[in-house]
């Protein structure tokens, strides 16, 4: 008596066990579907509890059940359901691994054949007998044992299940070690888990079930749930992924479009949606093309000459109400798997956003940044212009600013930097707006002067020369620049020979300013 009570306890709490695993599971798995998520790994992890959970609720029907016609019904169940957990497994492992092999994933799903066989053989004979024992009335079928009954096509599914597990605790711990700089806690923890499961299966495969560790194989596969469960419900990295497709459309600074393959905007950006504010009778969704397209005129036709904006095209349109400009681009978004049309992305980007765009690059790379005037890089375009017979007679002044060494040495070089930018008002203000100033160095500049005779570029001279002795700022320390001049007549001058000439001019210039000092 003893014995049996024994026995009935071990048995209750084998299935109490089981139970909690699908408790568990089931738990997990409804909390997990409230997570913002679009990554593949999560979605497997969803599949692989979902597996675990029903495995559990059947062995739990199959300890606890007290009648013993159904444990050749229940049991099959068990064995159907665990077969999908090793395939499931894998791809989990595959996509939590390697995120963007969305094709290789794809190819491995093929491997579902086998358990859909195997679940599908298992589960014919229970249903007919089920059937023969409640049509039939008969009270007893004897219970036979799954491998008994199913000795080829169990062996199947047990070389299956272990092969995908195997498969898939070889790719994460592969790539741990292969690239440990991506081992995060979240990965760490996600590789424990799949350690504690790899333990599980081969317990349950060559362990003893019926001594006083049976309760191993439910704790395992609980703790492995709830383990992998954490680690990527609060993994970082894939939360900033959601985020950030979330939010891609939001940060773009013009309107963005989406629309489906019946030219219907199924999705628009912030800027998209104030773009429709502007546009009277329109919401700001599920709207067709044409109607937003007939508040716009197309500027430029292709050489096809045809009316309309097609797929992928590119026009310049202007807003009818506003007269605002776009640069309208369409780009065909196409399926995948057979690059089959799925809809489109419509951007509309400003045309003063195109040139404000321009212009700041092109104030990086042509502008000094101290002075805002040009550079070298610009003085070579410059020099390929002075070509033109009407822009001669062209002067340069080759100007060096006095004393910036010594300026730097005793007041330092934030109040050397004022000293530069000083000098470069002053030749700012002594010529005419159009002439070009170009920073060649830390206290160097060049000044073109076209349509500009000698004299009255010696004449320049001497207005810099007067605004700088009325700056006082920096006395006792003496400033001033040292301008050096020559002069293109027409363009068979030799342009270098003559900014040789002027700097020739500059230094004997200077050296006469250190003589007076």
């Amino acid at each position: 008596m003893e014995t049996i009570t024994t026995i009935q306890y071990l048995t209750s709490l084998q299935g109490a066990l089981r139970g909690t695993v699908a408790f568990s599971g089931f738990i997990l798995f409804f909390v997990g579907q409230s997570k913002q998520s679009h990554a593949p790994a999560f979605k497997y992890l969803q599949y692989f509890i979902a597996t675990l959970s029903i495995w559990g609720f059947f062995g739990c029907l199959f300890y606890l059940c007290p009648t013993p016609q159904l444990l050749p019904i229940i049991s099959p169940f068990i064995y159907a359901s665990i077969s999908f957990v090793g395939p499931i497994f894998m791809l989990f492992c595959i996509s939590y691994t390697m995120p963007k092999k969305d094709t290789l994933i794809k190819k491995l799903s093929w491997i579902f054949i086998i358990p859909c066989i195997v679940g599908t053989t298992l589960l014919l004979p229970p249903l007919q007998k089920f059937s023969i024992t409640f049509t039939r009335n008969v009270i007893y079928i004897p219970y036979r044992d799954i491998r008994e009954e199913y000795h080829f096509l169990f062996y199947v599914h047990i070389v299956c299940n272990y092969i995908t597990v195997l498969t898939g605790v070889f790719v994460v711990f592969y790539k741990a070690i292969r690239y440990p700089s991506e081992n995060t806690p979240g990965s760490k923890a996600a590789m424990l888990a799949l350690a504690i499961f790899v333990g599980y299966n081969a317990f349950t495969t060559f362990g003893n079930k019926n001594n006083m560790f049976f309760w191993v194989p439910s704790i395992a596969s609980t703790s492995s749930m709830i383990l992998l469960f954490l680690a990527m419900y609060y993994d970082t990295a894939d939360q900033i992924i959601v985020q950030g497709r979330n939010r891609l459309l939001e940060i773009i600074p013009f309107p963005v479009m989406i629309l489906n393959n019946d030219n219907i905007f199924i999705h628009v950006n912030s800027r998209g949606s104030h773009l429709f504010s502007t546009i009277k009778k329109l919401p700001n969704q599920y709207v067709k093309k044409q109607e937003f397209l007939e508040h716009f005129s197309i500027l430029d036709i292709e050489e096809t000459q045809q009316e309309t904006i097609t797929p992928t095209s590119r026009h310049v349109v202007q807003q009818t109400d506003t007269k605002n400009l776009f640069f309208l681009q369409e780009q065909v978004i196409n399926s995948e798997r057979n690059k089959t049309k799925q809809g489109q992305v419509m951007m509309m980007i400003p045309l003063h956003t195109i040139q404000k765009l321009f212009a700041n690059l092109e104030n990086k790379a042509f502008k000094d940044s101290l002075c805002n005037c040009y550079n070298q890089h610009y003085l070579q375009i410059k020099m390929k212009e002075l070509t033109e017979p009407s822009v001669f007679p062209v002067s340069f002044l080759m100007c060096d600013i006095d004393n910036l060494k010594g300026i730097n040495d005793k007041l330092g070089h934030d109040q050397g930097d004022v000293y530069i930018k000083l000098c470069y008002e002053a030749l700012r203000s002594s010529v005419r707006k159009d002439d070009a100033i170009f920073r060649l160095g830390g206290d160097e500049f060049l000044i073109i002067l076209t349509r500009t005779h000698e004299p009255i570029a010696r004449s320049i001279i001497q207005n810099i020369d007067s605004t700088m002795e009325q700056h006082k700022e920096f006395e006792p320390h003496k400033i001033g620049i040292s301008v050096g001049v020559a002069t293109a007549i027409d363009t068979s001058a030799n342009i270098e020979e003559c900014l040789k000439v002027a700097d020739v001019d500059m230094y004997n210039t200077k050296r006469k300013h250190k003589e007076e000092r």
